[in-house]
């Protein structure tokens, strides 16, 4: 079975897959290539993760209460606290329009890629969707206003919708995770590999002498 077959394959198994190996075998490129070979570039976000990420906020974005605005959502101006989105929140939350939070064999896949996504420790920044992949029915909290609104731009529409409290993870959502190991990376835990399909992505002798040229040779 070959590299992209088994890839797909564990992508249908679980919604969580994770591929390491050292750097420069791919990983990155296939997950990306595989996302837009599939769906269209808005249906894909790339998210590099930080090695200061050590709360959700980088992945959940934040209400800011201190400064209420008022905007226009469906032709009706609303005041409320704006929603500081990330660029998960925002594929998070078209995903979750595209399901309609129903069973729409329509919706169309969306790929969330976090690239070096053990730079820091997963449990911190990534729990809630951990929690969620144990117990589907356990929604994610996004914030605790009584109204909050987030502007989305992915696609770049300028638009601002109302974003709920809590929004479980559609089915049509897939989350890949390139992982490098090394002195600048941590390793998982448990929890987190019971959550996942991993893949390992090995660098064979003959395929490294493949790539390299020869030297060229000396003008007599």
């Amino acid at each position: 079975m070959n590299s992209i077959n088994r890839y797909a394959k564990s992508l249908l198994a679980k919604p969580f897959v994770i591929l390491t190996g050292n750097s420069g075998t791919g990983k990155s490129k296939i997950a990306t290539l595989f996302a837009k070979w599939l769906v269209p570039e808005e249906n894909v976000a790339f998210v590099p993760v930080g090695a200061d990420w050590t709360d959700n906020r980088n992945v959940l974005g934040y209400a800011n209460i201190l400064r209420p605005e008022k905007r226009m959502v469906d032709s009706v101006e609303v005041e409320s606290p704006v929603f500081h989105g990330t660029e998960v929140v925002k594929l998070l939350v078209q995903a979750s329009q595209d399901w309609n939070l129903g069973n729409n064999p329509d919706a169309k896949p969306w790929f969330l890629i976090l690239d070096e996504m053990n730079l820091s420790h997963v449990e911190r920044y990534f729990s809630d969707f951990l929690a969620h992949l144990e117990s589907p029915e356990q929604a994610i909290r996004l914030h605790s206003e009584e109204r909050c609104l987030l502007l989305l731009d992915r696609p770049a529409t300028g638009r601002w919708v109302e974003i709920p409290q809590t929004i479980p993870l559609p089915p049509n959502l897939f989350v890949v995770g390139t992982v490098n190991v090394d002195e600048t990376t941590y390793m998982f835990s448990p929890k987190v590999l019971d959550r996942a399909n991993v893949i390992e992505f090995k660098t064979s002798r003959t395929a490294l002498e493949k790539t390299q040229s020869k030297a060229p040779e000396d003008d007599a």
